[in-house]
């Protein structure tokens, strides 16, 4: 079957997350590219899962799934001292060769695991296109309880730089930078958000800080993935610079940490309105 070339494609897996009130969808490909859409691109989404979910949020978006068993389900435990993580199930590893002709000539390539589904080089396959990198997914591991912990980058030939922009936290790095600079050798175009403190802009030997505007916390989950889909949307289709961009991505992503769940994700109309600002 033919499908449209999209703007936005997004590889990662939908996750089901447990949490104190039931299951939620999660996962860097669901905020990122409802996100996406509600900006008006084409969006695909190539993922794997076997569960029966309620995709109604991704109405409109084109679904690959790369059907095997499993789906993907982390549980999440909240404290004052923040969160523990359990990686209960995991679907299997995606197949970037397993798409559409059409999708290799997308304006964006969004590269989105949660659990290492994806391989690091996976991005050189699409020579022609915008390239993003949530690099969460690959910058943890777990234990055989399930026990989610931070983990360097898997092995990679460090001799060749990837193109693209990567995106991860602090949070990410275990709120250690030490781990910052051998990602840095690898991606020297990369943006770590801080939180409160704002997106620093890391690009070679310059670093510069984009402050956020304070906003009331409610959940921050998928906060990180509307940033990093909205800054390099801002980057690749609007034609914004790195700050500009991230001004725009710190905008939405304050907006979204004032509500839970998929409802975190800025609606047409809020998303109209910051356009207007930025």
């Amino acid at each position: 079957m033919n499908r449209p070339v999209p703007d936005y494609l997004i590889f990662g897996h939908i996750t089901r997350d447990l949490v104190e009130d039931g299951t939620r969808l999660g996962g860097t490909a669901i905020f990122s590219s409802i996100l996406a859409r509600r900006l008006g691109l084409e969006v695909a989404l190539v993922t794997a899962f076997d569960a029966d979910l309620d995709l109604k949020a991704l109405d409109g978006i084109q679904i690959i799934n790369q059907n095997g068993p499993g789906t993907t389900t982390f549980k999440n435990i909240y404290d004052s001292s923040g969160r523990t993580q359990y990686l209960l199930e995991r679907a299997k590893n995606l197949d970037i060769s397993r798409i559409p002709d059409s999708f290799r000539m997308a304006k964006i390539v969004h590269l989105a695991p949660v659990a290492r589904e994806i391989p690091l080089e996976a991005g050189r396959r699409f020579p022609h296109s915008a390239l993003a990198y949530s690099l969460q997914g690959w910058l943890r591991d777990w234990d055989d309880s399930g026990l989610v912990h931070p983990d360097p980058l898997p092995d990679l030939d460090h001799e060749h730089q990837l193109a693209g922009i990567a995106f991860l936290s602090i949070e990410d790095l275990g709120f250690d930078r030490s781990g910052l600079d051998p990602i840095l050798n690898i991606f020297p175009d990369l943006v770590l958000t801080t939180g409160k403190k704002g997106a620093e802009l890391h690009n070679k030997d310059l670093v510069q800080l984009v402050p956020v505007e304070p906003a009331r916390e409610v959940d921050p989950t998928g906060a990180g993935d509307i940033f990093a889909a909205a800054f390099i949307i801002a980057k690749a289709i609007l034609g914004k610079s790195h700050q500009e961009a991230a001004r725009f991505a710190n905008a939405l992503a304050g907006i979204s940490i004032t509500r839970p769940g998929k409802d975190c994700i800025p609606t047409v109309e809020e998303i109209t309105e910051v356009q207007k600002a930025y």
